[in-house]
């Protein structure tokens, strides 16, 4: 599979809107330092970073369905989907 800047984008954007949303629950809304950085970028509310965070994993599920095809870019999403949930879990643990 070759890498391209379209691919390049779509994981940095992944695990941004897996982390706005995780952001977005009661749970991390006031984590020290990922909080502190989107409300650095103006994701000041929970329901700013849930709609980010939305828009972020539809427009990088979009770009994988446009540089893979529908099947295998869908099927390439939901497994670094899952394998970036995993990860934004570690750290959000890992840092509280």
């Amino acid at each position: 599979m070759q890498l391209t800047l379209q691919l390049a984008l779509a994981l940095p954007l992944l695990f941004f809107g897996l982390l706005s949303i995780a952001l977005s629950q009661q749970a991390h809304f006031r984590h020290r330092r990922w909080a502190g950085r989107c409300n650095a970028i103006g994701l000041r509310t929970i329901m700013l970073r849930r709609i980010a965070g939305v828009l972020a994993l539809l427009v990088s599920a979009i770009l994988m369905v446009l540089v893979e095809g529908i099947g295998f870019g869908l099927v390439l999403w939901v497994m670094a989907a899952a394998a970036l949930a995993v990860l934004s879990t570690w750290v959000l643990a890992r840092s509280s």
